[in-house]
């Protein structure tokens, strides 16, 4: 396949928590790629015959011939649609990787990690890599979602923060949860609840689209700096 048009074979499908399904393509050559960016998939035409396209963020780190990709299906979504009539063996066409949500190549403070839902997706990639770093600052994470049900990779981060002593995990749970043990609420406030503990940060920002517009108005309101100190991506499943 020419140029940055790719074709991938589906291996698997597993479904990792409420409506959020993990597909694993075996891609027909090595995918060079950077935690943090996304492939572009054509999911079907429109009226005019013109491809519909749906962005995803890639949820496996680089290297082998595989890479992995988390939807939360929606009814009535094309992306969804699609991806749920696929079974084991079928190809799937897409252009990438691209994006500029990727981690700096050196921090020389803390990395915070503001996430909701399924944006979660390439963070664990991108924890993956700086935990391999030999940087001394802080790893913070803050998940949130809404009930226990929507959480999956909880082993994963477990497994990496026995690893990395540097890795720190918050989840949140917002809604109806009365087992829940855990912090509940949104991130908005723990962020900032702990912005004067943190040395020299950057934060990293992705899921909905009101969370990161509400956090960075708030930090850059306490004097972070949206150039330096604020990476962020909107992540609509």
């Amino acid at each position: 396949m020419s140029g940055n048009v790719h074709e991938g074979e589906l291996v698997r499908a597993t479904a990792r928590a409420a409506g959020v399904i993990e597909y694993v393509l075996r891609t027909d050559e090595p995918l060079k790629f950077r935690p943090g960016q996304f492939v572009s998939v054509r999911v079907g035409v429109d009226s005019d015959d013109n491809p519909i396209l749906r962005s995803y963020s890639i949820a496996s780190s680089p290297g082998g011939g595989e890479i992995a990709l988390i939807l939360k299906l929606i009814a009535g979504g094309p992306g969804s649609g699609y991806f749920a009539g696929l079974k084991p063996g079928d190809r799937v066409r897409f252009t990438g990787p691209m994006g500029f949500f990727c981690l700096d190549l050196q921090h020389t403070g803390d990395v915070v990690f503001g996430v909701t839902g399924v944006g979660i997706t390439p963070v664990l990639p991108m924890i993956t890599e700086l935990a391999a770093r030999p940087e001394k600052g802080r790893i913070v994470l803050y998940w949130g979602n809404r009930h226990a049900e929507d959480l999956f990779w909880l082993d994963d981060f477990k497994a990496l923060q026995d690893e990395c002593k540097r890795l720190e995990i918050e989840i949140f749970l917002s809604g109806e949860a009365p087992t829940w043990s855990g912090r509940r609420g949104r991130i908005t406030q723990a962020v900032l609840t702990d912005l004067s503990a943190f040395d020299k940060p950057v934060f990293y920002l992705v899921g909905n689209g009101a969370m990161i517009r509400e956090v960075k108005a708030a930090l850059q309101e306490r004097g972070v700096d949206r150039k330096r100190q604020i990476r962020n991506e909107a992540f609509f499943g």
